[in-house]
């Protein structure tokens, strides 16, 4: 798909995802699931929930007088049901345990292609890659809109989604397609093995091509960090790249968003240790954040740095402050002082490793990008 074409898509779908999340507790039966979360995705996917040449509910499709078949929903093209769906109550337990009466469905009808089971939140996509008219074990596909509404969504679900929308749906290619979305996440399960711990398999004929002749086992095994912090700064450089920011090796700090501060007796040397925090402040939000929109704000976080602490700040040094880190030469740790939106009950805490400051940091820049968002809205608002 065209980048711009992903990118409005993906805005419809976030919004289609919104609605049904805050519709879902209204939705106490299968009715309500049908009527007010099963039909709008219908819709959003290019068919008529009007047209019943198109979708008809309650369809049959019998083996014979005593084996009787029925979906809430058959999509129809060319006068033959292609799509069948099968909608529980939201929220329902136990969604797989309802494949059966799908799986039936799909045996009986020779022209349905796929099958959709969903409880109006949980959306899971089902074809026949491995056998005609036989229903796959595992959906190829499965979309949970509660994450989608807060924007976790990835490029792989969205052109997946799209390709069974009614303008390119293809019944006779759907299985194909299938096939390849199966082997694809089982590659990304395998390449997630391999990255939370590198096989001998792998990491032995890698660190034959870095330059290392003879690996003996106690070797391939001091050396096995060193492949997973490879991996981690590979990733976090392709982060960088995507934010346009300065690589880890390479600092560059970004532009005062904010009038420079009065002269101060002595000059400001900003140490090694202060960037590491800001490299990692930047690094570390890419990987947590999930929202796009809040992604995209990454970019705006600067720092200052003062006699005694190191300010790291969202647009504005007061009203968008992160934290203060106070470096300390003798004691160990890193010390920070978070303000109250970190959710934590002491702000001032002494932590060993950055990583244990994941959740008052995404807490404290969630919270300034909100604060400042609403100040600039009301001043648009006002003019």
């Amino acid at each position: 798909m065209d980048a711009a074409v992903l990118a409005e898509y993906r805005e419809k779908f976030v919004e289609l995802a919104k609605r049904a999340d805050a519709a879902a507790p209204r939705c106490a039966n299968e009715e309500s699931t049908k009527m007010f979360l099963v039909i709008p995705m219908i819709s959003f996917l290019g068919y008529d929930p009007m047209d019943p040449n198109e979708v008809f509910p309650e369809h049959h499709c019998d083996f014979s007088e005593k084996y009787k078949n029925r979906v809430d929903f058959a999509v129809f093209k060319g006068g033959d049901p292609v799509i069948a769906i099968e909608s529980k109550p939201a929220g329902a337990p136990g969604l797989r345990d309802d494949r059966g009466q799908l799986r039936s469905y799909f045996n009986a009808a020779k022209t349905v292609k796929m099958g959709i089971l969903t409880d109006g939140l949980i959306w899971e996509f089902y074809a026949d890659s491995d056998e005609p008219n036989m229903m796959d074990a595992t959906p190829f596909l499965r979309v949970d809109l509660r994450d989608t509404a807060k924007g976790k969504v990835d490029d792989s679900a969205l052109e997946g989604l799209f390709s069974l929308s009614k303008a390119v749906f293809d019944p006779e290619n759907i299985g194909a397609e299938a096939k390849r979305k199966h082997i694809y996440n089982s590659v990304l399960a395998q390449v997630a093995n391999i990255f939370a711990d590198p096989p001998e398999e792998f990491a032995r004929p890698l660190l034959k091509k870095a330059g290392i002749g003879h690996i003996s086992q106690k070797a391939l095994d001091e050396y096995r960090p060193v492949i997973q912090s490879a991996f981690r700064e590979f990733i976090n450089r392709q982060i960088l790249h995507r934010l346009d920011l300065p690589k880890p090796d390479q600092p560059t700090p970004p532009e005062p968003a904010t009038p420079p501060p009065p002269a101060v007796p002595a000059p400001i040397d900003t140490t090694e240790r202060e960037m590491e925090v800001f490299r990692w402040t930047l690094q570390r939000l890419a990987f947590l954040v999930r929202d796009d929109g809040l992604f995209a704000e990454i970019g705006a976080i600067a720092y200052r740095d003062y006699q005694g602490k190191f300010v790291v700040f969202y647009k504005k040094e007061r009203k968008g402050r992160l934290f203060e880190f106070v470096e300390s030469k003798t004691a160990p740790g890193y010390r920070f002082i978070f303000p109250e939106e970190s959710a934590l009950a002491e702000t001032d805490i002494t932590v060993q490793a950055l990583t244990e400051i994941d959740a008052p940091l995404l807490a404290a820049f969630r919270a300034r990008v909100a604060a400042l968002t609403r100040v600039a809205a009301g001043a648009e608002a006002s003019d």
